[in-house]
């Protein structure tokens, strides 16, 4: 699944949204889509960092736990915890946990999509 990321205001995303109801009310079939939308191309770069990106992608190989991330990235846990914790907040990752035997929990950390297609205009 692709999952696009842009900027839109609230008024684009009420017209794109109309349009799309106005398909479906004509009986069109339409591709299901999946949207990050930002207010501003500011909020969109200030939660898309460098070390994020590459979290992100990091996330699109594999599962992993927040430890592993951080050891194939060479950032302490804490920082990529933090990442994490923003990346899921905004839909970039899902988190579970999951059984760590004689640990407790791990919390694990993948992709929500495939491919991410960033747009911004400024």
């Amino acid at each position: 699944m692709k999952r696009n990321i842009g900027v839109e205001s609230l008024d684009e995303m009420r017209k794109r949204k109309l349009a799309r109801a106005r398909l479906i009310d004509k009986g069109v079939a339409i591709e299901p889509e999946t949207r990050i939308m930002f207010e501003r191309a500011e909020d969109m770069l200030e939660c898309l960092t460098p070390g994020r990106v590459h979290l992100l992608a990091a996330a699109r190989k594999k599962e992993m736990s927040i430890t592993e991330l951080a050891h194939n990235l060479a950032r302490p846990r804490t920082a990529v915890q933090r990442d994490v914790k923003i990346l899921n907040r905004y839909g970039f990752v899902k988190t579970r946990k999951s059984a760590n035997p004689g640990h407790g929990q791990v919390q694990m950390v993948r992709a929500s999509a495939n491919r991410f297609a960033v747009q911004a205009y400024v």
